[in-house]
């Protein structure tokens, strides 16, 4: 067992033990790489001992149950190079299943970190909602110091074009038309769609969906589940849109559309071959709206 060095190349079937948050240590198996892009699962191992190869919670897939999840198994695709603190465990090499939540971003020392968070959930949920609870606000409180104002936006006409090729949560035909726009339309398309969704980031909005809807302070509120939730009330088209925009009430209950976040980054990807580094002048994350949520 050893800590991982540039010399370890990352491949199907390895094992790595990641540090999680209490000193204990949980795993994460590769199941898939592609050029940059890694994905993995996390399994249930989590122990203040490191885990031995033959260890069977290393074949298995952590299920999710703590707030929203509902069954979920943990699993995501990562981007870029794995972090130092990894400890290579072995190669396990099995028949994969290869559907997972999706997208996460970047590599980090995080990765991996969700058999902590059920544990807790399981074990100490009272604090681990307070805990989640004050770090929301805490974001919520560091948004409020922003300047929050859209930069050059898209044409509308131009916009909901795009969001009519969105069907469901497949968005790669509009990724395809995005792309053959160039890279100022794209930032514009971002920057659009941020402030769309800023817009529906408010307290009444939030109160109207469904089961997951916001209470109050003192009950859990799932911040990422809802910007989800806005994602799909645009997919929906204009007409949907401004409709709920003034009428929070009308707010979708049921559907989400988390990969329409990723929409620009992939055709500016596909445009450019870069990765998409750009800040819009509107943060669409929940809490960003102060005024929606005085």
């Amino acid at each position: 067992m050893f800590k991982f060095n540039k010399n370890v190349s990352i491949s199907v079937g390895n094992v790595y033990a990641v540090k999680l948050p209490d000193g204990r240590y949980g795993a994460i198996r590769i199941i898939d790489k592609q050029d940059r892009s890694t994905t993995l699962i996390t399994t249930p191992y989590i122990s203040d001992r490191l885990p031995n190869i033959d260890d069977k919670k290393l074949k298995q897939t952590l299920v999710q149950n703590r707030f929203f999840f509902d069954g979920q198994k943990a699993g995501s695709i990562v981007d870029g190079k794995p972090p130092k603190e990894l400890i290579f465990i072995g190669n396990i090499q099995m028949k994969e299943e290869r559907r997972f939540p999706g997208y996460s971003g970047d590599w980090d020392k995080d990765t991996g970190i969700e058999a902590y968070y059920e544990w807790r959930w399981e074990h100490d949920r009272e604090n681990f909602e307070i805990e989640i609870r004050q770090d929301e606000e805490r974001m919520a409180r560091e948004s409020l110091a922003k300047v929050q104002a859209p930069k050059k936006m898209m044409s509308e006409e131009m916009f909901w074009s795009i969001i009519s090729l969105v069907d469901g949560e497949d968005i790669e035909t509009a990724i395809q038309k995005l792309a053959g726009l160039g890279v100022r339309n794209i930032k514009q398309f971002e920057e659009t769609l941020s402030y769309k969704l800023f817009q529906l980031d408010t307290e009444e909005h939030a109160r109207n969906i469904g089961v997951y809807s916001y209470k109050d302070e003192n009950e859990h509120f799932s911040a990422d589940l809802f910007l989800y939730f806005r994602c799909a009330v645009i997919t929906k088209g204009r007409d949907f849109y401004e409709l709920v925009l003034q009428n929070p009430i009308l707010m979708l209950k049921n559907d989400t559309c988390e990969p329409l976040l990723d929409l620009a980054s992939e055709a500016y990807e596909l445009r450019t071959g870069k990765d998409f580094d750009y800040e819009t002048g509107c943060d669409y994350e929940t809490f960003s709206n102060y005024k929606g949520w005085e």
